[in-house]
C-alpha cells in the first residue's frame, strides 16, 4: 500500500505529535507499506525514521517569525494567516509528490486547514484524518485566539473534518463528539488509542537508571514527562509537593520536557520554597526519556478538567510510564479509566493538589502495591497498546477506505 503522509511537522524531540508521527510511520514501514512523507519543504521516501533527534533544537527564521507573530494583539488572526501560508506551500509540494508517487491513500494528522482534500479529489484516492484533539478547544485553553478568530477556526474545522473519508480518533469521547456535534457519520470514525514503543520503554534497574541520569540514589522520585503547556496540570503537581514532603521528605519531583509554561512553573516552585525539590531537566532526547521514568518510583498525568471534558485524553506519556512498569497517578478524565480497570494506577479528581499528594504518598508507603501496579501496567500496554498494534489497525483503516473508495467509483460507472 502506498501511503502519502501529508504533514508539515519537523523533528522535535520529546514532542508528543512528533513521537506519534515517527513511531506510526516507522511501524507502518516495518509492516511493508510504502510511505512518502511531505515535511513542508520536500518529500522523503520512508524506510525507517531515526527517532533519536537532537535535544537542542535550532529555530529557523520561519519559526522565529511565527513566534513574533504570536505576540501580536491579533495573535489568533496571525495564527490563522500563518497556518494558511504554510498550507498553501504544502499544497504545491503535495501535488508534485502525489503526481510522482501515485499514492493509494492520503493520511493527515488533523490541523485547521485541509488542502490534502484537494489532492485526494484530484488524484481520486481516499483521505484519512487522524484527530488527536479539537483545534478550537486547544486554542481556548491556551488563550491563543480571541472570540472572532475562535469563530473562524470553529467554522473551518467543521468544514475540513467532514471532507475525510475516514477519521481515526484517539479516544471514544472524540468519536462521540464528532458524531454528535460535528454530524460526522459514526461509520466514518474509528477509535485507535495512542501507544508506546515497548522495546524502548521497558523496565530496568531503578538504581542503574538513577546513576545514568545523574540522580541521587537516596531520593524518592515522582516523574512527569511532557510539553509544559496549560492543559498538562503540572502546576497542581508542584502544588502537591509541600504535602508530599511532610510525609515523604526524601521526595523529589522530576519534570521532563519544555514548553511555554516552563518559566511560570519554575517561579511557582521558587514561590513555594521548592527550588531544590523540583528538578526541571528541559527537553531531553527521546531515547533518554525511559531512563528518567525508570529512575522514578511514581509517575503522574495531572491533566486539567478542560482538556478532557469534551474529547477525553489518550496521552503517550501514560503508555510510556506503564511500559516502564511504573504505577501512575492521573486525573479522573475520559480515556484514563484503563488505569483503574487494569489496577495499574490511581485516579484522582483533576486540579486537586491535595488528592494528588494523598495518592502519591499512598504509593510511596506501599512498595508491594507499586510493584503490582507496575507489572499490571506493563502487561496491558504490551498486549494492547504497542505502536506495532496501532500501525496494524491504522493500516486496516486505510485498506478499508481504499476498498470503499473503489466500490464507490464502480457504482458511479454507467
Amino acid at each position: 500500500m502506498r501511503i502519502l503522509f501529508y504533514e508539515t511537522l519537523q523533528k522535535r524531540p520529546s514532542s508528543t505529535a512528533w513521537t506519534h508521527i515517527f513511531e506510526l510511520l516507522n511501524n507502518l514501514s516495518r509492516l511493508g507499506h510504502s510511505i512518502v512523507w511531505i515535511n513542508g519543504h520536500n518529500y522523503s521516501p520512508v524506510e525507517e525514521f531515526d527517532i533519536q533527534g537532537d535535544s537542542q533544537r535550532r529555530h529557523s527564521l520561519w519559526e522565529r517569525t511565527k513566534a513574533l507573530a504570536m505576540t501580536l494583539p491579533v495573535r489568533g488572526e496571525a495564527m490563522l494567516l500563518w497556518n494558511l501560508l504554510k498550507e498553501v506551500r504544502l499544497l504545491f509540494v503535495g501535488f508534485g509528490t502525489a503526481l510522482r508517487h501515485k499514492p493509494d491513500v492520503i493520511y493527515r494528522r488533523h490541523s485547521i486547514f485541509n488542502t490534502e482534500f484537494i489532492i485526494a479529489r484530484l488524484f481520486k484516492v481516499p483521505l484519512i484524518k487522524e484527530v488527536n484533539g479539537i483545534v478550537v478547544d486547544e486554542a481556548k485553553i491556551t488563550g491563543r485566539a480571541g472570540r472572532f478568530s475562535l469563530a473562524i477556526i470553529d467554522r473551518i474545522e467543521r468544514f475540513t473534518l467532514r471532507r475525510a473519508d475516514k477519521i481515526v480518533v484517539v479516544t471514544p469521547k472524540l468519536k462521540e463528539l464528532l458524531h454528535d456535534d460535528y454530524k460526522i457519520p459514526e461509520g466514518k470514525i474509528v477509535v485507535i488509542e495512542n501507544g508506546a514503543n515497548t522495546e524502548l520503554f521497558k523496565p530496568m534497574d531503578t538504581m542503574e537508571a538513577r546513576k545514568r541520569s545523574n540522580l541521587n540514589q537516596d531520593r524518592d522520585y515522582v516523574c512527569f514527562v511532557g510539553v509544559l503547556n496549560q492543559w498538562q496540570g503540572v502546576e497542581y503537581l508542584i502544588g502537591a509537593m509541600p504535602r508530599i514532603l511532610e510525609k515523604c521528605p526524601a521526595t523529589r519531583l522530576l519534570i521532563i520536557g519544555d514548553g511555554q509554561m516552563r518559566e511560570q512553573l519554575i517561579a511557582l516552585a521558587e514561590q513555594l520554597g521548592l527550588s531544590d525539590k523540583v528538578i526541571f531537566t528541559g527537553m531531553v532526547p527521546y531515547q533518554t526519556v525511559p531512563l528518567y521514568i525508570n529512575a522514578s518510583d511514581v509517575c503522574a498525568t495531572p491533566f486539567v478538567k478542560a482538556r478532557g471534558e469534551r474529547s477525553g485524553v489518550s496521552p503517550l506519556k501514560l503508555c510510556e510510564y506503564l511500559a516502564c512498569q511504573k504505577p501512575v497517578v492521573a486525573s479522573k478524565l475520559g480515556g484514563l479509566a484503563m488505569l483503574a480497570q487494569n489496577s495499574a494506577g490511581v485516579l484522582v479528581e483533576p486540579e486537586d493538589p491535595e488528592a494528588l499528594a494523598k495518592a502519591i504518598i499512598g504509593l510511596f508507603q506501599d512498595p508491594e502495591l507499586r510493584k503490582q501496579m507496575g507489572e499490571n501496567g506493563r502487561k496491558y500496554v504490551v498486549k494492547n497498546r504497542s505502536w506495532e498494534s496501532v500501525a496494524r489497525r491504522v493500516a486496516e483503516v486505510c485498506r478499508q477506505a481504499i476498498e470503499e473508495h473503489k466500490a464507490k467509483k464502480n457504482r458511479k460507472k454507467p
